[in-house]
């Protein structure tokens, strides 16, 4: 009996250091961010999906934090949210479970796979995994998979701007099965149920950090 009490003891006391352990993974991350107030950075999208026949995008993308983000662009534009515009705040510790999937070598340096589990079972909440590496504190990677069948990966590029490591390159991996654009026209063509499966290329250039953007630009403006 008493060795049974030792055994649970022990399993009490090394739980909570994983969760603890992943926490300072994500603290760090989210560290390396936390002098940008806002920036704006021209965006350049590039499709290659299945049943998706679009020319390259363009747009102004505009953020200030803790959350706020608007596109500008004169046309269709299409960009993968989650995982187009880096926020590290996003992923707000207190509402995920972090656990420490493995540590791996990232480009010759060491690295960790994080997952993040929504402690609410909210709609749009899904498991997450990061990639961080312990060099740099970036994330290099984010994967989800916000359904059954459906998936979404992604690996960073960054460079290096007023001091600021910011991306300048998402190559982005979808699998989320067919997205009704019926209805919706590009270029004249009436568009259909199509596959969303490929891949989708993100560029930025051109960034402007700490301008101080006045929340008007965020707000949405009523069609005339």
């Amino acid at each position: 009996m008493n060795l049974l009490s030792i055994l649970f003891g022990l399993l009490f006391l090394v739980s909570p250091p994983a969760q603890n352990e992943g926490l300072k993974y994500l603290d760090n991350a989210i560290a390396k961010f936390k002098g940008i107030k806002g920036y704006v950075v021209d965006v350049k999208v590039h499709l290659d999906l299945e049943a998706v026949k679009a020319p390259d995008m363009e747009a102004k993308v505009y953020f200030k934090e803790p959350d706020k983000v608007k596109i500008d662009s004169k046309g269709l534009f299409f960009m993968p949210r989650e995982v187009g515009v880096i926020n590290p705040r996003k992923f707000n510790p207190d509402k995920y479970v972090i656990q420490v999937l493995d540590t791996l070598t990232y480009e010759g340096e060491p690295a960790v796979r994080l997952s993040l589990t929504p402690k609410k079972d909210e709609s749009g909440n899904h498991d997450i995994v990061l990639t961080i590496d312990e060099k740099d504190w970036l994330i290099r990677e984010i994967g989800t998979a916000p359904s059954p069948g459906r998936t979404a990966s992604a690996k960073i590029t960054y460079g290096e701007f007023d001091g600021f490591m910011m991306p300048v390159k998402v190559d982005v991996k979808l699998d989320i099965g067919k997205v009704n654009t019926q209805g919706r026209e590009f270029e004249g063509r009436r568009m259909q149920m199509n596959q969303m499966k490929g891949t989708v290329e993100v560029y930025y250039s051109n960034y402007k950090i700490n301008t101080g953007l006045s929340d008007k630009i965020f707000e949405k403006r009523e069609e005339q």
